[in-house]
């Protein structure tokens, strides 16, 4: 359910190359255990070690203890890899036995005494490493505002959400759009164009007694929302069609001006 409209069927409308390279079995997203974490410039090093003595602990498979080191300076460590899958009927992910048993197990590994290491162990979506050509980082696009025309985020049958938003922006690249992508922990995005922050303007109108909030685009920012192949915000390469409570069919969601580097919607 998305609000008080629910998704029945999706229309596919743009091959994303490497789409199906994340389809696995078993499925479901894949989620993992973060024991701990840590920042400054001693981390990286402090992680490594901690994890070298994890993977020598009884009942431990070292083979899935990973540490991942992230450009925001923290590095963190994880075990193992559980399937969480989608329930149709209540909404909500599965958690797998193996991972309430791993996790209640990773919190009490310690000292033997009062010391334990893992305390604030907790289970999170499994991290993929980013990919894409570093110059298209929406990040670094030195703008304000761009306009989101793709999300791409895992599914139970579908996990390489990172790769495919690379090769969705790169496609666009080669179409001569001024594309780039964001990722982030649980997604990614698609974008196109970089604004300054004159290119949207919001003022406040007054009309009968009322005041409601009107925002103006650029010329640039509306003739890329006209073009047939941005003028939708895609979901996983595809276009979604929804009905509301009355069987009406809804429009597509339609591409979307955001803030840079985040993908906070214009009010």
């Amino acid at each position: 359910m998305t609000g008080r409209y629910m998704i029945v069927t999706i229309m596919c409308i743009v091959a994303v190359p490497g789409m199906v390279a994340g389809c696995a079995t078993p499925k479901g997203v894949r989620w993992t255990i973060q024991c701990m974490e840590a920042t400054g410039p001693q981390a990286s090093t402090h992680i490594e070690q901690i994890a070298d003595t994890l993977r020598q602990t009884p009942g431990i498979d070292p083979d899935e203890v990973t540490v991942v080191h992230d450009r925001d300076g923290n590095s963190r460590l994880y075990y193992g890899t559980y399937y969480r899958r989608l329930d149709a009927e209540t909404g909500r992910r599965s958690i797998p036995r193996e991972l309430v048993r791993d996790l209640g197990m990773i919190k009490t590994l310690g000292t033997g005494g009062s010391v334990f290491f893992f305390r604030r162990a907790t289970k999170v979506r499994k991290p993929q490493p980013d990919v894409g050509n570093p110059d298209w980082m929406l990040g670094r696009s030195g703008s304000a505002y761009t306009l989101q025309v793709g999300v791409f985020e895992a599914t139970d049958e579908f996990f390489e959400y990172k790769q495919a938003a690379a090769e969705y922006c790169a496609a666009l690249r080669s179409k001569g759009y001024d594309a780039y992508y964001h990722h982030d922990s649980a997604c990614s995005v698609v974008t196109v164009g970089a604004f300054s922050a004159d290119a949207v303007v919001t003022t406040v109108v007054r009309e009968r007694g009322m005041t409601r909030r009107v925002t103006r685009f650029s010329d640039e920012i509306n003739a890329l929302m006209r073009d047939d192949l941005l003028k939708y915000n895609l979901w996983n390469g595809m276009l979604r069609r929804s009905f509301d409570d009355t069987g009406r069919k809804l429009p597509p969601a339609p591409a979307q001006v955001v803030r840079v580097p985040g993908t906070e919607p214009i009010e």
